[in-house]
Order: structure tokens, then sequence, then C-alpha cells
């Protein structure tokens, strides 16, 4: 029974102590509590916008910020700012034409600037079918104008396209114009209704035909269609050309005297088809196609020009002989055991008279915008 006591004694007094203890621990806790929310609510002056706690002991000295832990390192000072390039002026071109139609030969030019006021180099470049390449070059002057002046290749073509090119400068972007077309009106024109002239030459498979006189171009007058009409003439002479009838072929081998006219058109870009060499061939009477055309001007034997087919035998269309007519009485004809020669027009009594190249006025167009 004392035992039992004394155990209960000793339980009860364990109990105790641990509540004693319990208690002990809970009161530090809550100490440390109170000390951290204390310290929680003290103002920290480097978060304060600049703002100074006032002194408490009444004296006159600042209260000095704390500085952060934070910003202990010194920041790199920054670098200074370079100065910005001054921008370009953007080019471009002012009172620049982009269309013409104009008659070959004629000069064509144009007053044209650029916005920016200085010297500078300027290209006229023309499109070849695959790109642009220059033609000439040009200096603006200071105020940025300059005369643009096309050369001479225009009118070699029927159409050509053009451009100006202005390179960058130190103050002054590049710049291209707009395409530039120039259509061209041919000097001399033979009216609808007769045989029309073509700026190529003009190919029969299988048979010789004159390529067209280099020196002729969309630019040439009636006079230089007669010379080159009748030069190819003098070409078959100079190369002891014979007679052969039904024939049509290269100087120096033979033709008869169709067969001559026929060659002397092909030089000039007519194509005397009908009477062309293979038709010839077989057609002996070959100037008869000539004599009976209507595509060729009929003219008055006593106005004859240079240039004008003569020919020879009647009653019309009868004919047997055609020629050249030189002027001054003189025929370029090729005749059987002559050859290719000039002969006095009237060796033989000619007819009628039809002009390749009729007479008319040249119509001058100069339009552009």
């Amino acid at each position: 029974m004392k035992n039992k006591k004394h155990i209960f004694t000793s339980l009860a007094a364990l109990m105790l102590v641990a509540s004693l203890a319990s208690e002990t621990v809970a009161q530090a806790v809550a100490t440390d509590a109170g000390v951290d929310q204390t310290d929680q609510t003290t103002t920290d002056p480097s978060q304060t916008n600049d703002t100074t706690t006032p002194n408490t002991d009444n004296t006159n000295q600042p209260t000095t910020n704390v500085p952060s832990d934070n910003n202990t390192e010194t920041s790199e000072p920054s670098k200074p700012n370079k100065p910005s390039k001054p921008s370009k002026i953007k080019t471009n071109f002012k009172g620049l034409s982009t269309k013409y139609k104009w008659t070959a030969g004629d000069k064509i030019s144009d007053e044209v600037s650029l916005n920016s006021k200085e010297i500078r180099k300027v290209y006229l470049q023309r499109w070849n079918g695959k790109k642009y390449v220059n033609q000439k070059t040009y200096h603006t002057s200071a105020a940025g104008t300059f005369k643009v002046t096309y050369p001479a290749t225009w009118y070699h073509h029927l159409h050509t396209t053009w451009r100006l090119f202005a390179p960058a400068t130190d103050s002054a972007t590049p710049a291209k114009s707009a395409k530039i077309g120039i259509s061209t009106v041919r000097r001399y024109k033979i009216p609808k209704g007769y045989r029309q002239l073509h700026m190529k030459s003009l190919y029969l498979k299988g048979y010789y035909t004159s390529p067209l006189d280099k020196s002729l171009n969309y630019a040439s007058s009636r006079d230089d269609y007669v010379k080159a009409f009748i030069k190819r003439g003098y070409q078959y002479k100079n190369a002891g050309t014979a007679w052969i009838d039904f024939t049509s072929k290269k100087p120096g081998t033979s033709v008869d005297c169709s067969g001559l006219v026929m060659q002397c058109m092909y030089a000039t870009g007519i194509d005397p088809s009908p009477a062309n060499p293979r038709w010839h061939a077989t057609h002996e009477w070959g100037c008869r196609s000539f004599v009976q055309s209507n595509t060729l001007q009929t003219v008055s034997l006593n106005h004859l020009k240079p240039g004008d087919l003569i020919f020879y035998g009647q009653p019309q269309p009868v004919c047997y002989h055609v020629g050249i007519y030189l002027g001054n009485n003189k025929v370029l004809h090729s005749w059987p055991n002559w050859g290719v020669t000039v002969s006095n027009a009237n060796f033989r009594t000619y007819y009628y008279a039809k002009r390749v190249f009729p007479v008319v006025k040249t119509q001058t167009v100069h339009s552009r915008n």
C-alpha cells in the first residue's frame, strides 16, 4: 500500500514539473514574438522618401540615413549618347516627261531637276530587254538642274524604254526615275494602199533575198530610200552580174531585168511579191507583175524621178522589159548579153512608169507628257 502511494506521488510530481516547463516555454515564445513585432514596426531609413526622423534630444544634429545593404555597390556612370547623323534627303526627279511620240531624226531634250541642291552625277539608261544600260552621263548644277538629250539610237527602233538614275551622295539617297517611253514616228511614210516599208530584212526560204541596207532607219527620208534602191542596183553592176532569164540571185551571179528590181526592193525593205524569186523561177515576164500592180504609183513619163520604174513594150500591160530610171535619160537594168548595165533610157521605147517611193510631205510629230 505504501508503495502504491509512493508511485502516485512520484507521477504527480512529474506531471507538475512538465506543466511548469510548458508554461515557461510558452512565455519565452511569446516574448520572442513581441521582440520581432517591435523590430518590424521600427522605421528603416533606407525606405523613406528622403524624410528625417525627429531628434528626440532636441539637438541640431541631422539624422543620417543608413544606406541599405543592397546599395553598397557603386553603379557605373552612363555613357554619353553619340550625336545622331543628319537624315538624308529623299531624292526624286522633277519636271521629267515620261512619254514621247516623236518624229525620227528630230532632237529630243528635256529640262530636269533633282530636289537635292548639290552637284551630282546622273546616268541616262536604256532598257536592252534584260537590264538597264548606261548611255550618257550628266552632272547637275549646284541647284540640281540638268538637261537630258536622248542619243540618236532611240529612232532605230519603233519603241524604246529609258530611265534616269542618280547614285547616292553623303546628303541624299539614290533615285530612279519612272520609265520613259519613246514611240518613234517614221520620217518617210509611204501612203496606205502602196507597198509599205519594213525595217528588217525580208527572207524567202530557199531563195536569195538582198539584206536591208544598213544605212536605213526610221529617220531615213525618201531620198535616202531612193539612194539605197539605186545603190543596190550598182552593186550588181559593179560585180559583173550576168543576165539569165528567170533568175534573181546574188551580185556576181545572174539576174534578169525584173530579178534585179526585186533585189533592189528587198534592199529597201519592200516586199516585191508576188514577183519574188520563187515565183519568178517559173514566170518569164516578171515585169508584168509590176506594171499591173495597184500598189505601185503610176506616174507620167513627163515627170519621172530617179528610182522610178520604166517599162518597155506595148500595149499595156504587155511589156517585155523593166529598168530603174536614174535621171538624165539614163536607166540601170539587166539586158541580154550586156548583163547589169547603165544605158540611155531611150535605147528602146518605154511606155509606162511606176513609182516605188511616192513623194509625200513629212509630218512632224512632237508629243510629250
